[in-house]
C-alpha cells in the first residue's frame, strides 16, 4: 500500500483544519505556507511526493521531481490539467463541487432575474413608473419549462435539483449513458448524441462543463441557430465554453432572449464589449457568494483521496488527458 511520506499544502486553512489535515496525512512530514511563498515553494517541492495546493498547477509546482500526487482544492483546472502531468503519471485531483450548492443557486438567480426581467422592474422602479404593460403582463414563469444543463458533474446535479422544485423537464449533457436522479433525458458524448433536439427544446441552456478541449465553443453558431427565440443562456462554467462573438450576435438580433454570464472569454470583461450595453444580459464578476462551510467541503475531498491513495483506487474528482485544454489548439 503506497505510503505518504512528504506534503507540501499552500491552501489556507484555519489553525484547527490545518492539524485535521495534519493528523490524516501522518505520519508524513508536511509543511503549510502561502500559496505566494515562492521561496519555500521552491525548496520543499522538491523533496514533496504530494502536493495539496490552493490554485492551479504551475511551472514551479512541476519543477518537483518526486511528485506522485498533486489535489488543487478548486473547481474548473484547466489551466492544471497539463500534458506533462499525465506524461509523468502524476495524479491530479481537485475539490471540484465544494461550492456547487451556490453555483446552482446563481444560475436560478440568473434564471429568474431574466425570467421576471428584473433590469426592466429596477428602471421603473427608479423612474417611479408602474410596468404593467401588456407585454409583461403575459410573460411566464419558469414552472414547467425545459432546462439543458451542459455537464452534470456536481453543480450540474445541483441545478438540476433545484429546477425539479419547479417541476421543470431537466435535459442533460455529459459524457456517460447514466441518468442520474432529477434529470429526465441524458445525451451522452460517449454515445455521441447530437444536441439539436436539447437545444430546440430548452427554455434555459445552463453551462456546467468542464473545459477542455473537446468543450470548447460548445456553445457556436449552430447551436445557436436551434435555439428558441424564447430562451436564455446561463453560463456558470468558462467563458470560452462559449463563441462569445457568436452569443452577442445572437442576444443583439434576437435570436436568443437573453443571457446570465457570470464569466467570460476575456477576464475582467473588456469596457469595450459589448455586452455591457445590452438590456437582455446580466451580468456578474466570476464572483459567486461562498458556502459557510467551504473550507470543510474543499478539505473533505482532500481526506477522501488522501485514503484513496493509500489504498491505490477509488480517487474523487480524479483528472485524466480528457480533461486537457490547449488554449492555441485549432479547432474545426
Amino acid at each position: 500500500m503506497p505510503e505518504i511520506h512528504s506534503v507540501l499544502v499552500t491552501t489556507y486553512l484555519t489553525p484547527e483544519n490545518q492539524e485535521k489535515l495534519r493528523n490524516a496525512l501522518q505520519p508524513a512530514e508536511v509543511v503549510f505556507c502561502k500559496p505566494n511563498d515562492t521561496e519555500i515553494i521552491a525548496d520543499t517541492i522538491q523533496k514533496v511526493d504530494v502536493a495539496i495546493l490552493n490554485s492551479d498547477v504551475d511551472d514551479l509546482i512541476l519543477t518537483g521531481q518526486k511528485l506522485r500526487w498533486i489535489h488543487c482544492c478548486r473547481a474548473g483546472l484547466d489551466k492544471s490539467a497539463r500534458p506533462e502531468i499525465f506524461e509523468r503519471g502524476i495524479i491530479l485531483t481537485s475539490s471540484s463541487g465544494r461550492s456547487a450548492p451556490a453555483l446552482a443557486e446563481h444560475a436560478l438567480m440568473f434564471m429568474l432575474t431574466l425570467t421576471y426581467e428584473l433590469p426592466l422592474l429596477m428602471k421603473a422602479k427608479q423612474e417611479h413608473r408602474w410596468a404593467a404593460t401588456r407585454e409583461y403582463s403575459y410573460k411566464t414563469g419558469m414552472y414547467g419549462k425545459t432546462i439543458g444543463v451542459l455537464g452534470l458533474g456536481k453543480t450540474g446535479l445541483e441545478v438540476a435539483r433545484l429546477a425539479k422544485m419547479f417541476d421543470m423537464k431537466v435535459l442533460g449533457w455529459r459524457r456517460s449513458t447514466e441518468v442520474p436522479e432529477n434529470v429526465d433525458v441524458v445525451y451522452s458524448s460517449e454515445r455521441q448524441d447530437s444536441l439539436q433536439s436539447l437545444f430546440e427544446a430548452a427554455d434555459y441552456v445552463v453551462l456546467c462543463a468542464e473545459l477542455n478541449d473537446d468543450t470548447w465553443h460548445i456553445l457556436g453558431k449552430q447551436k445557436f441557430d436551434w435555439m428558441k427565440p424564447s430562451a436564455f443562456v446561463i453560463n456558470m462554467g468558462r467563458g470560452e465554453l462559449i463563441d462569445e462573438p457568436v452569443m452577442i450576435e445572437a442576444l443583439q438580433s434576437g435570436r436568443i432572449a437573453g443571457a446570465g454570464l457570470d464569466t467570460f472569454e476575456v477576464e475582467p470583461l473588456p469596457k469595450e464589449s459589448p455586452l455591457w450595453d445590452l438590456e437582455n444580459v446580466i451580468i456578474t464578476p466570476h464572483i459567486t457568494p461562498r458556502l459557510p462551510d467551504r473550507e470543510e467541503r474543499a478539505l473533505e475531498y482532500v481526506f477522501q483521496n488522501i485514503e484513496a491513495y493509500r489504498k491505490g483506487c477509488g480517487f474523487v474528482n480524479r483528472l485524466s488527458q480528457r480533461s486537457i485544454y490547449t488554449k492555441d489548439k485549432v479547432k474545426g
